[in-house]
């Protein structure tokens, strides 16, 4: 068997037998399913660094298509996520989404986009809305499926006060330009329009740098959800999980 080190996050963990478990690690080369003997019994020091969200570096046997756990170490266990349900629902949703669009092909930059997410989760430091918007809205750029953010359609204006971002279409109208709406489409403000570009064309490290109010990150945050589901034609169940813990209470009244 071939030995191969990999840094990589944990994105899903699997009981088998009586102590094994299976793992998808997500790494810079796409995702491996790894086995690892006898890590839930009592007191295995691969036990943490195996669970799901986990980011370490993996020391891996190989045989032919599958790989084996032979050593780790941790690097981060984003322990502050398992403190909010919410949090670890909606990494959850990060997690399936992953694994149904991530390849064997190298993607280093889905990799630093989900450690970057968990990190702002773990310290609670950004509005869940906000990292969802950033982790969908990245996540489609990364994959070539960019939103046309730069200038109206039609007439070229660059900041308009009032717009509608057309998710089927993949870019936005004017006001003025917009003779009829799409059900899909989303008529917001200049503020939602400026984070989403600042989403997908700022630096890795400016990423998470901006605010918005409580409204126009929603809007925001629905129309990176509604933009995703259209350009990568998934649905996630655990997306349905994390907004019946998210839901307004009074919309049901």
């Amino acid at each position: 068997m071939l030995l191969t080190t990999v840094k990589g996050l944990v994105l899903r963990e699997t009981p088998i037998g009586e102590a094994d478990k299976l793992f998808d690690l997500l790494t810079e080369n796409g995702v491996y399913t790894v086995r690892a003997r006898g890590v839930r019994k009592p007191g295995s020091k691969y036990a943490a660094v195996t669970q799901s969200f986990a980011y370490g570096e993996f020391c891996l046997r190989r045989n032919k298509d599958f790989f084996y756990l032979d050593s780790a170490a941790p690097i981060s266990l984003f322990y502050g996520i398992r403190n909010h349900l919410d949090a670890l629902a909606l990494c959850t949703y990060f997690s399936e989404l992953m694994r149904k669009i991530a390849t064997n092909q190298p993607q280093p930059q889905l990799l630093r986009l989900f450690l970057h997410c968990l990190h702002y989760l773990s310290e609670q430091t950004r509005p869940l809305p906000q990292i969802q918007a950033i982790f969908e809205l990245r996540l489609v750029t990364e994959l070539g499926h960019m939103p046309n953010l730069l200038c109206c359609t039609l007439c070229g204006e660059y900041l308009p006060s009032h717009l509608t971002l057309r998710v089927t279409y993949g870019d936005f109208l004017c006001k003025d330009c917009t003779l009829h709406s799409d059900v899909s489409d989303f008529h917001v403000k200049s503020p939602v329009l400026l984070a989403a570009r600042h989403i997908v064309f700022s630096d890795f490290e400016k990423l998470f740098l901006f605010k918005l109010d409580e409204k126009n990150l929603s809007e925001l945050c629905a129309y990176s959800e509604c933009y995703v589901k259209q350009t990568l034609d998934v649905s996630c169940q655990a997306l349905r999980f994390y907004h019946s813990l998210t839901a307004d209470p009074n919309l049901s009244l």
